[in-house]
């Protein structure tokens, strides 16, 4: 059984008619009882009734010398009776017609249920009088038909089996209605899958919207998948271009040019292996690689003492805040901070400064930090203020086409940023003359 609504209703009708019988035991032993009790009180009522009215004549017989006020003993067989017994002495009801109820026993029940005139269940009560002046023993039987009491108990069973056939299909209805923002959700979804709808455009009730809209993330990521895809054939293809016939017009020459071609092979190599390199980051989830965080400042000193070593007589100033901790692969981190610090030293004259420091998310009230800010800055030539603006047009489409001071790892850089929701700015101009790079990355925890 896979359907959630018919399983559901199946569910719910179970427990209303598990409910129900409860009911119907309870009402079967205890509105039942009720039921017997008030109408023994009725038949106690007209006992006493007739008890009131016995009476011996001077010739020693029965009599009821006084009419009594229920009309059901004048009418015959009304299914309501009496009868007084004495030694020689019988006296009845008309209701009774011709027939007579069975005559008492000294030992027999108080209460008893028996067959009536019309062969109907009636409940007898049958008592012993003695009256004054008269040694006789008088019994004093009043009989009435069950029938009504027996109708007014189907007549509630009855309206529980309704009742409980009302709350099965108004449970079913509930369910229905209840999951019509599920089948609605089925077909925007057939919708975007047959490319009529780019999202979830629907208005659904707040227990699933965030499933919706999760769902509107997930197909927006994998659009922007799509899209980091197609950029990285394209930057592949236009990469491979040129050197690829650098290489073919210098073998195919009469007089082949090895060492160019060889030069142009390498190229190929490297940028491969750089569109790999991009390509290996986009693919990996950054929610499955961000579980642990990374600790900027300490990664940036092991970066630096690397590059101390390559160039000895620069130098390079790490300083921050140790605890920053910032949601992201340890392994993105040190590229991303390698690209930057090995870029910068390569433009330096002949020191280099890096920064790690907190911020605040941007558009938050949240007082304390959610973003943790990289700045790297040197002392270089910096970047043309038109080159930044190019980079900055070009940010996350062909950022690695642009040749002018961008550096082969820019484009990375920028990658892992953004995979990792955070940010890349250029400014041309920093505090000590050159370029600086300002990297946001969103603090391990913030919400």
């Amino acid at each position: 059984m896979k359907s959630i609504t018919l399983r559901l209703a199946i569910l719910s009708a179970l427990w209303v008619v598990l409910g129900l019988t409860v009911v119907g035991l309870y009402v079967d032993r205890v509105a039942t009882r009720q039921l017997q009790n008030a109408a023994d009180a009725r038949i106690s009522a007209l006992h006493d009734a007739v008890t009131a009215n016995v009476e011996f004549d001077p010739q020693g017989l029965i009599q009821l010398p006084h009419s009594l006020p229920t009309p059901e003993f004048e009418q015959p067989l009304s299914g309501v009776y009496w009868q007084i017994t004495a030694t020689g002495n019988l006296l009845r009801s008309k209701s009774l017609w011709d027939e007579i109820l069975p005559p008492p026993r000294p030992d027999g029940p108080l209460w008893s249920t028996i067959k009536g005139p019309r062969n109907e269940a009636v409940r007898l009560l049958a008592r012993a009088i003695t009256l004054p002046d008269f040694k006789q023993t008088v019994w004093v039987q009043v009989a009435v038909a069950q029938e009504n009491t027996e109708r007014a108990i189907a007549s509630l069973l009855l309206g529980l089996g309704v009742l409980g056939a009302l709350l099965v299909a108004g449970v079913c209805a509930i369910v229905i209605a209840g999951l019509r923002p599920l089948r609605r959700a089925r077909t925007a979804l057939q919708a975007m899958r047959g490319g009529q709808s780019a999202s979830l455009a629907l208005n659904a009730p707040d227990e699933i919207a965030p499933l919706f809209d999760e769902i509107n993330a997930l197909v927006a990521e994998n659009h922007r998948t799509v899209e980091r895809a197609r950029c990285y054939v394209g930057n592949l293809a236009h990469a491979l271009k040129t050197p690829l016939t650098v290489v073919i017009n210098a073998l195919a020459s009469s007089t082949p040019d090895l060492a160019l071609a060889q030069q142009q092979i390498a190229l190929l190599n490297r940028t491969v292996a750089h569109h790999l390199a991009r390509a290996r980051i986009s693919a990996r989830s950054a929610a499955h690689s961000a579980q642990t965080g990374a600790y900027p400042l300490a990664i940036a000193q092991e970066v630096a003492a690397a590059l101390r070593r390559i160039a000895p007589r620069i130098e390079i100033a790490v300083a921050g805040n140790a605890a920053a901790q910032a949601a992201i692969d340890r392994q993105d981190l040190i590229e991303l901070l390698g690209n930057l610090m090995e870029n910068a030293v390569k433009w330096v004259h002949s020191r280099c400064r890096v920064e790690i420091g907190l911020c605040s998310q941007a558009g938050s009230d949240v007082d304390s930090a959610a973003r943790i800010r990289i700045q790297i800055q040197d002392d270089g030539p910096g970047m043309p203020d038109e080159v930044a603006s190019t980079l900055a047009r070009q940010r996350g489409e062909r950022l690695d086409e642009v040749k002018a001071g961008s550096g082969l790892g820019l484009a990375i850089v920028e990658e892992i940023a953004l995979l990792y929701g955070g940010s890349l700015a250029i400014v041309p101009k920093g505090a000590l003359g050159g370029l600086r790079i300002d990297v946001t990355l969103p603090a391990f925890g913030a919400v």
